[in-house]
């Protein structure tokens, strides 16, 4: 085979391949073309990264993926002027078409824009990171109950009901860094719970309103009662609801935030300011003293945790970690305070090997990293 190969021709073959449209005899020839040429590999390996990302991006059988991924092309990947060299920005970029924007994010590898995607395995390598932790039910009277991420409340219900318990009094879940749960409460109300989050609830609520308590992050889908209002305590903050469903994110020393996906909530806080959100409205407080501040929010980027993903744009490398340690139980420095500054646009995915992370990472050429005594050290190269 001749050795000059037109690059243009070579990100057509791929993009035919990734969308299923390839010929036979073109098969044959990109892979050719990936065996023999190195700069080809990795174009392969890179367009699959990003093809893989796109079809992730699915919640339940209700979510229209392909509104949710144009949405988030427009969100993620449009660049916007900052104040950093765009060699320390990680972009997808994209273009309107279903395949254009497949050929762009070949066109910026060639550039040399790196996308880097936080790509982590909660098992990898957990001896030299860290110990695993459980999950983890306090009830009542004192016991422990563990828990896994396939449970459901009711299946441990069964296990307690015998014990001596008040079923109006106060059970405690705790779900560390790493973990993910699911579970249900009495009333049939469904909750995701996201790492690094607590949840205050009774067995039964036997109040005449359904209260419970929350620190971290979840997604509450509210079983409709009319006569009995379900609420939910957050840091200062009330939200009540009948039947509806949104998202808290309300972590210690950051901001709390509230995004409602349908019907219709009521927040409060401890001054008696109120403000009433409809779907697609978010709410967020700086803090336990600050005003109640609306804005609307993006559904694809607020929820794709549900699904192990978690969108960055433009965000700096010392809070994509804090998200990264949180959901992987894993400690983080980043050594030189300028490279905490660098700001990245991208994806965390937690299904994903933790090697591919920090290696993606470390060929920016700046950074590089290494494994010290259960600690992941990023520092300049």
């Amino acid at each position: 085979m001749n050795n000059y190969f037109d690059m243009n021709d070579v990100e057509q073959l791929i993009i035919d391949k990734l969308t299923g449209q390839i010929g036979e005899e073109d098969d044959v020839r990109l892979s050719v073309l990936i065996d023999r040429h190195q700069e080809v590999e990795q174009l392969w390996q890179q367009m699959q990264q990003v093809f893989a990302m796109r079809k992730a991006v699915s919640f339940d059988q209700s979510f229209n993926v392909e509104d949710a991924w144009l949405a988030l092309q427009q969100k993620v990947n449009i660049p916007e002027p900052i104040a950093e060299p765009v060699t320390d920005t990680v972009a997808i970029p994209i273009r309107n078409t279903s395949t254009n924007w497949l050929r762009y994010g070949i066109a910026a590898a060639v550039a040399g824009i790196v996308m880097v995607s936080l790509y982590f395995l909660i098992d990898y390598n957990r001896n030299q990171l860290t110990a695993s932790k459980s999950i983890q039910i306090k009830l009542a009277n004192g016991s422990i109950v563990q828990a896994s991420a396939q449970d459901s409340l009711a299946g441990w219900m069964r296990n307690v009901r015998d014990a001596n318990i008040d079923p109006g009094a106060w059970n405690t879940l705790t779900v560390p860094a790493g973990k993910h749960y699911t579970f249900q409460l009495a009333d049939g109300s469904k909750i995701w719970m996201n790492a690094v989050s607590e949840l205050r609830f009774p067995l039964l609520f036997t109040q005449p309103e359904r209260h419970v308590e929350l620190k971290g992050e979840a997604y509450f889908k509210v079983a409709h009662q009319a006569s009995q209002p379900f609420t939910v305590q957050v840091n200062g903050l009330t939200i009540k609801a009948l039947g509806t469903e949104f998202n808290i994110k309300s972590y210690h020393k950051e901001s709390t935030y509230i995004s409602l996906v349908n019907g219709s909530v009521s927040v409060e806080n401890a001054k008696g300011e109120r403000i009433i959100l409809m779907p697609g409205e978010g709410l967020v407080v700086d803090n336990r003293n600050s005003p109640l501040r609306k804005e609307k929010f993006d559904e694809t980027m607020v929820l794709s945790w549900m699904q192990g993903l978690y969108f960055f744009r433009n965000e700096k490398l010392q809070q994509i970690s804090v998200v990264a340690e949180r959901w992987f139980d894993i400690a983080i420095q980043v050594k030189d305070p300028a490279l905490a500054d660098l700001h990245f646009s991208g994806a965390l995915d937690r299904n994903k090997p933790v090697s591919h992370f920090f290696n993606m990472l470390a060929s920016s050429g700046d950074i590089r990293y290494e494994i010290k005594d259960s600690k992941v050290v990023i520092s300049r190269n």
